[in-house]
Order: C-alpha cells, then sequence, then structure tokens
C-alpha cells in the first residue's frame, strides 16, 4: 500500500462528515468535570475514552484540545499525571542513590512504604516514574 494511499485511507476515517459536534462537546464536558472534581481515576478514564472516540474517527482531538483553555490543559495533563507526592518520592529515590547512603536509603524507603500502606498511591505508580532499574539500585542501598 503506498503512503498516498494510506493518507487518503486515514483522511477518509477522520473526515468532517463522519465527526460529530454533540460528541465534541459531550468529550469538553468530560474534561472539564474530571477537573473539576480533580479525580485521577476519572481523568484516566476520560483519557482512555477520548482516544477511543478520536480514533474511530467521532471528534478530532486536536479541535478537542484547541477548545480547551491554557490553565485547563494544564489541569488535565496534571491529573493524567503521577500525582505530586509520587514524582516527590521519586526525586528523592533518585538523590539517594547518587548520595549512595545506606541510612538515607532506608530512611526514605521506610516512609515510602508507610505511604503506600496508608493508600496515598501504590508502588507501581513510584515504578512508572522512578523506572524499574533506578528503583532496584535505590533497594539495593536501602538494604
Amino acid at each position: 500500500m503506498s503512503n498516498n494511499l494510506v493518507a487518503v485511507s486515514v483522511q477518509a476515517v477522520r473526515s468532517p462528515v463522519q465527526l460529530d459536534p454533540a460528541t465534541h462537546l459531550e468529550c469538553l464536558e468530560f474534561i472539564r468535570a474530571a477537573i473539576s472534581e480533580a479525580d485521577r481515576e476519572f481523568a484516566q478514564q476520560i483519557a482512555a475514552i477520548l482516544k477511543d472516540v478520536c480514533q474511530r474517527g467521532h471528534a478530532d482531538r486536536a479541535a478537542i484540545w484547541s477548545d480547551l483553555t491554557e490553565t485547563e490543559k494544564q489541569q488535565f495533563q496534571e491529573l493524567l499525571g503521577p500525582p505530586p507526592l509520587v514524582r516527590e518520592f521519586a526525586q528523592r529515590i533518585r538523590d539517594a542513590i547518587g548520595y549512595q547512603s545506606h541510612a538515607v536509603a532506608s530512611a526514605i524507603e521506610r516512609e515510602l512504604s508507610e505511604a503506600i500502606d496508608a493508600g496515598k498511591f501504590t508502588a507501581a505508580d513510584v515504578l512508572a516514574v522512578v523506572g524499574e532499574t533506578e528503583f532496584t539500585r535505590f533497594k539495593r542501598i536501602a538494604e
């Protein structure tokens, strides 16, 4: 299949005829609802729905994004990213790796375990930010 044919096929799938203005508005409302509720889980669900709706050609991601204010864009992106506490622990873990200090790493590991046990976030959240290799290095220092 030639590149021109692929481009035409993609264009046909996303033609304005298939775009649904009501779906566009509904997507905007969902994004704004997630922002107003500051609900990370809801924002993740909305992002998955947006991806599906846009891939099916019922809405245009760029058009939806352009209809959001800069503040709304930033707030939605923050909801989709790791929680601030996870980012803080990720930075502390990276710093501990740089220090190569058992005492520092074990203190951070203790606090990390307490936060996870308290349900503030999961170990998977931290792994997603730090990466498995870095987290393993950190754990070795803390042992």
